[in-house]
Protein backbone atom coordinates (compact mmCIF):
# COMPACT_ATOMS: atom_id res chain seq x y z
CA UNK A 1 0.00 0.00 0.00
CA UNK A 2 1.21 3.66 -0.88
CA UNK A 3 3.90 2.32 -3.32
CA UNK A 4 4.21 4.27 -6.77
CA UNK A 5 1.40 2.38 -8.28
CA UNK A 6 -1.19 2.73 -5.46
CA UNK A 7 -0.40 6.86 -4.96
CA UNK A 8 -0.52 7.35 -9.32
CA UNK A 9 -3.98 5.93 -9.00
CA UNK A 10 -4.72 8.10 -6.52
CA UNK A 11 -3.70 10.96 -8.47
CA UNK A 12 -4.58 9.60 -11.82
CA UNK A 13 -8.31 9.32 -10.27
CA UNK A 14 -8.29 12.59 -8.25
CA UNK A 15 -7.61 14.82 -12.11
CA UNK A 16 -10.17 12.33 -13.86
CA UNK A 17 -12.59 12.90 -11.52
CA UNK A 18 -12.13 16.47 -11.68
CA UNK A 19 -12.10 16.93 -15.08
CA UNK A 20 -15.64 14.92 -15.23
CA UNK A 21 -17.33 17.24 -12.77
CA UNK A 22 -15.96 20.35 -14.31
CA UNK A 23 -17.29 18.41 -17.92
CA UNK A 24 -20.58 17.34 -16.50
CA UNK A 25 -21.26 20.98 -15.18
CA UNK A 26 -20.65 22.80 -18.37
CA UNK A 27 -22.42 20.25 -20.42
CA UNK A 28 -25.62 18.92 -18.59
CA UNK A 29 -27.76 22.40 -17.82
CA UNK A 30 -31.10 20.91 -18.09
CA UNK A 31 -32.51 18.79 -15.22
CA UNK A 32 -32.97 15.46 -17.98
CA UNK A 33 -29.05 15.71 -18.69
CA UNK A 34 -27.99 15.97 -14.55
CA UNK A 35 -30.28 12.95 -13.44
CA UNK A 36 -28.33 11.61 -16.47
CA UNK A 37 -25.17 11.68 -15.39
CA UNK A 38 -25.86 10.89 -11.51
CA UNK A 39 -27.85 7.86 -12.34
CA UNK A 40 -24.81 6.52 -14.73
CA UNK A 41 -22.42 6.95 -12.21
CA UNK A 42 -24.95 5.09 -9.52
CA UNK A 43 -25.35 2.14 -11.88
CA UNK A 44 -21.83 1.98 -13.03
CA UNK A 45 -21.00 2.16 -9.55
CA UNK A 46 -22.81 -1.21 -8.84
CA UNK A 47 -21.62 -2.65 -11.97
CA UNK A 48 -17.98 -2.55 -11.44
CA UNK A 49 -18.59 -3.72 -7.47
CA UNK A 50 -20.43 -6.65 -9.01
CA UNK A 51 -18.09 -7.16 -12.07
CA UNK A 52 -15.75 -9.70 -10.94
CA UNK A 53 -18.49 -12.34 -10.37
CA UNK A 54 -18.67 -12.37 -14.25
CA UNK A 55 -15.19 -12.27 -14.78
CA UNK A 56 -14.08 -15.01 -12.41
CA UNK A 57 -16.77 -17.22 -13.46
CA UNK A 58 -16.42 -17.07 -17.22
CA UNK A 59 -12.51 -17.58 -16.40
CA UNK A 60 -12.43 -20.64 -14.03
CA UNK A 61 -15.82 -21.65 -14.54
CA UNK A 62 -16.73 -21.22 -10.81
CA UNK A 63 -16.67 -18.06 -8.69
CA UNK A 64 -16.17 -16.87 -4.72
CA UNK A 65 -19.41 -14.74 -3.46
CA UNK A 66 -17.88 -12.04 -0.96
CA UNK A 67 -20.46 -11.42 1.81
CA UNK A 68 -20.18 -8.00 1.03
CA UNK A 69 -21.26 -8.57 -2.01
CA UNK A 70 -24.52 -10.04 -0.79
CA UNK A 71 -24.97 -8.05 2.21
CA UNK A 72 -24.62 -4.45 3.24
CA UNK A 73 -21.81 -5.18 6.27
CA UNK A 74 -19.56 -1.86 5.34
CA UNK A 75 -20.40 1.82 5.41
CA UNK A 76 -19.55 1.52 1.26
CA UNK A 77 -21.71 -0.90 0.64
CA UNK A 78 -24.83 0.91 2.19
CA UNK A 79 -23.11 4.42 0.45
CA UNK A 80 -22.96 2.59 -2.87
CA UNK A 81 -27.22 1.95 -2.50
CA UNK A 82 -27.85 4.99 -1.39
CA UNK A 83 -26.69 6.62 -4.05
CA UNK A 84 -28.58 4.45 -6.44
CA UNK A 85 -31.44 5.08 -4.48
CA UNK A 86 -30.92 8.99 -4.43
CA UNK A 87 -30.40 9.03 -8.18
CA UNK A 88 -33.69 7.23 -9.31
CA UNK A 89 -36.18 8.75 -6.75
CA UNK A 90 -38.26 10.92 -8.40
CA UNK A 91 -39.93 13.13 -5.67
CA UNK A 92 -36.80 15.08 -4.51
CA UNK A 93 -38.73 17.96 -2.95
CA UNK A 94 -39.83 15.49 0.20
CA UNK A 95 -37.70 16.55 3.30
CA UNK A 96 -36.86 12.84 3.40
CA UNK A 97 -34.97 12.96 0.36
CA UNK A 98 -33.10 15.77 1.88
CA UNK A 99 -31.65 14.17 4.71
CA UNK A 100 -30.96 11.46 2.14
CA UNK A 101 -28.75 12.88 -0.33
CA UNK A 102 -26.96 14.97 1.84
CA UNK A 103 -25.88 11.95 3.75
CA UNK A 104 -24.89 10.31 0.84
CA UNK A 105 -22.91 13.45 -0.23
CA UNK A 106 -20.86 13.51 2.78
CA UNK A 107 -20.52 9.65 3.50
CA UNK A 108 -20.54 8.61 -0.28
CA UNK A 109 -17.52 11.17 -0.83
CA UNK A 110 -15.43 10.20 2.90
CA UNK A 111 -16.14 6.28 2.14
CA UNK A 112 -15.27 6.33 -1.00
CA UNK A 113 -11.89 8.57 -0.36
CA UNK A 114 -10.58 5.80 2.69
CA UNK A 115 -11.65 3.05 0.44
CA UNK A 116 -9.06 4.05 -1.87
CA UNK A 117 -6.74 5.36 0.18
CA UNK A 118 -6.97 2.17 2.58
CA UNK A 119 -7.78 -0.11 0.29
CA UNK A 120 -7.65 -3.69 2.02
CA UNK A 121 -7.63 -5.75 -1.55
CA UNK A 122 -4.42 -3.77 -2.39
CA UNK A 123 -2.71 -4.19 0.67
CA UNK A 124 -3.18 -7.59 0.39
CA UNK A 125 -2.37 -7.84 -3.46
CA UNK A 126 -0.55 -4.44 -4.57
CA UNK A 127 -1.48 -5.38 -8.33
CA UNK A 128 -3.64 -3.16 -10.14
CA UNK A 129 -3.45 -6.25 -12.38
CA UNK A 130 -5.38 -8.21 -10.23
CA UNK A 131 -9.21 -7.41 -11.34
CA UNK A 132 -10.60 -7.65 -7.74
CA UNK A 133 -8.14 -5.68 -7.21
CA UNK A 134 -8.78 -3.21 -9.76
CA UNK A 135 -12.68 -3.24 -9.88
CA UNK A 136 -12.46 -2.35 -6.09
CA UNK A 137 -10.70 0.85 -6.42
CA UNK A 138 -13.02 1.53 -9.61
CA UNK A 139 -16.18 1.07 -7.70
CA UNK A 140 -15.05 3.44 -5.21
CA UNK A 141 -13.68 6.00 -7.65
CA UNK A 142 -16.81 5.89 -9.40
CA UNK A 143 -18.63 6.22 -6.00
CA UNK A 144 -16.86 9.50 -5.11
CA UNK A 145 -17.69 10.96 -8.74
CA UNK A 146 -21.34 10.09 -8.19
CA UNK A 147 -21.75 11.66 -4.75
CA UNK A 148 -20.06 14.45 -5.44
CA UNK A 149 -22.20 14.92 -8.29
CA UNK A 150 -25.14 15.81 -5.89
CA UNK A 151 -23.44 19.01 -4.44
CA UNK A 152 -21.52 19.54 -8.12
CA UNK A 153 -25.22 19.58 -9.75
CA UNK A 154 -26.98 21.95 -7.15
CA UNK A 155 -29.04 18.84 -5.48
CA UNK A 156 -27.13 19.17 -1.83
CA UNK A 157 -26.54 22.66 -0.59
CA UNK A 158 -23.69 22.57 1.54
CA UNK A 159 -24.74 24.32 4.48
CA UNK A 160 -24.25 23.46 8.48
CA UNK A 161 -27.76 22.25 8.91
CA UNK A 162 -26.36 19.18 7.31
CA UNK A 163 -24.92 17.66 9.92
CA UNK A 164 -28.43 17.04 11.56
CA UNK A 165 -28.28 14.38 7.98
CA UNK A 166 -24.89 13.02 8.77
CA UNK A 167 -26.18 12.57 12.13
CA UNK A 168 -29.28 10.34 10.66
CA UNK A 169 -27.30 8.38 8.36
CA UNK A 170 -24.59 7.53 11.09
CA UNK A 171 -28.18 6.08 13.17
CA UNK A 172 -28.85 4.04 9.98
CA UNK A 173 -25.44 2.71 9.69
CA UNK A 174 -25.67 1.52 13.49
CA UNK A 175 -28.71 0.14 13.24
CA UNK A 176 -27.67 -1.89 9.78
CA UNK A 177 -24.83 -3.34 11.56
CA UNK A 178 -26.48 -4.45 14.67
CA UNK A 179 -29.03 -6.25 12.58
CA UNK A 180 -26.52 -7.57 10.32
CA UNK A 181 -24.27 -8.89 13.20
CA UNK A 182 -27.32 -10.33 14.89
CA UNK A 183 -27.94 -12.32 11.78
CA UNK A 184 -24.36 -13.50 11.37
CA UNK A 185 -24.64 -14.43 15.64
CA UNK A 186 -28.58 -16.49 14.97
CA UNK A 187 -26.96 -18.37 12.00
CA UNK A 188 -23.55 -18.89 14.23
CA UNK A 189 -21.50 -18.03 11.58
CA UNK A 190 -18.37 -16.33 12.65
CA UNK A 191 -18.33 -12.23 13.24
CA UNK A 192 -18.93 -10.25 9.98
CA UNK A 193 -18.31 -6.85 12.29
CA UNK A 194 -20.66 -4.63 10.32
CA UNK A 195 -20.01 -1.22 10.52
CA UNK A 196 -17.14 -2.05 12.73
CA UNK A 197 -19.75 -2.00 15.54
CA UNK A 198 -17.47 -4.85 17.54
CA UNK A 199 -14.29 -3.55 17.23
CA UNK A 200 -11.99 -0.71 15.45
CA UNK A 201 -11.21 -1.06 11.56
CA UNK A 202 -7.79 -0.90 12.58
CA UNK A 203 -6.01 -3.31 14.38
CA UNK A 204 -3.19 -0.79 16.15
CA UNK A 205 -6.12 1.70 16.26
CA UNK A 206 -8.05 -0.41 18.61
CA UNK A 207 -9.68 2.91 20.49
CA UNK A 208 -10.71 4.15 16.62
CA UNK A 209 -13.94 2.76 17.66
CA UNK A 210 -17.51 3.51 15.78
CA UNK A 211 -18.57 6.17 18.21
CA UNK A 212 -15.30 7.74 18.23
CA UNK A 213 -15.50 7.62 14.50
CA UNK A 214 -19.00 8.90 14.49
CA UNK A 215 -18.13 11.49 16.95
CA UNK A 216 -15.00 12.66 14.49
CA UNK A 217 -17.72 12.47 11.37
CA UNK A 218 -20.26 15.20 13.10
CA UNK A 219 -17.86 17.18 14.03
CA UNK A 220 -15.33 17.41 10.88
CA UNK A 221 -18.68 17.85 8.83
CA UNK A 222 -19.74 20.92 11.01
CA UNK A 223 -16.18 22.36 11.10
CA UNK A 224 -16.36 22.13 7.01
CA UNK A 225 -19.91 23.54 6.64
CA UNK A 226 -19.35 26.06 9.12
CA UNK A 227 -16.23 27.61 7.07
CA UNK A 228 -18.11 26.51 3.88
CA UNK A 229 -20.88 28.96 5.31
CA UNK A 230 -18.45 32.00 6.45
CA UNK A 231 -17.06 32.08 2.93
CA UNK A 232 -19.46 31.37 0.45
CA UNK A 233 -22.97 31.70 2.01
CA UNK A 234 -24.52 35.40 2.18
CA UNK A 235 -24.93 36.51 6.18
CA UNK A 236 -28.81 36.37 5.86
CA UNK A 237 -28.18 32.58 4.65
CA UNK A 238 -26.12 31.14 7.05
CA UNK A 239 -26.96 29.09 10.35
CA UNK A 240 -27.48 31.74 12.82
CA UNK A 241 -29.31 33.59 10.82
CA UNK A 242 -31.82 31.27 10.33
CA UNK A 243 -31.98 30.05 13.83
CA UNK A 244 -32.51 33.27 15.06
CA UNK A 245 -35.31 33.37 12.26
CA UNK A 246 -36.86 30.59 13.52
CA UNK A 247 -37.02 31.11 17.36
CA UNK A 248 -37.81 34.80 16.33
CA UNK A 249 -41.05 33.28 14.82
CA UNK A 250 -41.62 30.61 17.59
CA UNK A 251 -41.24 33.63 19.89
Amino acid sequence: MFDSTHILYMVISGIVSVLLWWGIFLCCKTEKRKLGALKFFALITVIIHYSSLWVYFLKDGSVLVENSMLFPLYPCNICMWLLLITAFVKKRDHVAYKFLSEFTFWAGCVCGFIGILLNEHYAMMPSLLDYHVLKGLLSHSTMIVGCALLAVLGIVKIRVRNVLSVALGLLLFVVDGTLMNALYAACELPPCNSMYLLGSPFENLPWLTTSVIGLIALATTFVITLIYEQLFVPKDERWYALLKRKLGKTN
